[in-house]
């Protein structure tokens, strides 16, 4: 029994690899879509919404506690704290709101391929 399996396990004939080569060629048959680089505009979106979010809440809060004093001189200094540090609170929410809503209708980028094809169309028809 032994002697039998080994003659069918020297008898089958390994499939025939490809070589390098022709894998690479195969691979390099399919183009792949690449889209244009906006890392940069999307950073400088990132900087210009988080400073806003610095800056604003302070204004917010400074600014609202000055007013409550000049206009309410009646209101205690925790009253007047509580309303200024609700102000900043709701200033951070509206500029994460507007974050997400500039993201949410930002358009994916078109593809080097549709350039080029709008490009040749372009040519074409001139």
């Amino acid at each position: 029994m032994g002697k039998k399996n080994k003659k069918q396990a020297t008898t089958e004939v390994a499939e025939p690899v490809q070589p390098v080569a022709q894998a690479d060629a195969q691979i390099v048959k399919r183009p792949r879509q690449q889209s244009l680089d906006r890392s940069l505009e999307v950073f400088l979106w990132l900087l210009a919404y988080s400073f806003l979010m610095f800056t604003l809440p302070f204004l917010g809060f400074y600014g609202v506690q000055s007013w409550l004093k000049e206009s309410f001189p009646t209101l205690t200094v925790f009253e007047v704290n509580c309303y200024s540090v609700l102000t900043a609170v709701l200033v951070v929410n509206a500029v994460v709101a507007l974050y997400v809503l500039k993201a949410f209708r930002e358009k994916d980028p078109p593809t080097l391929e549709e350039i080029e094809e709008a490009e040749a169309e372009q040519k074409k028809s001139q």
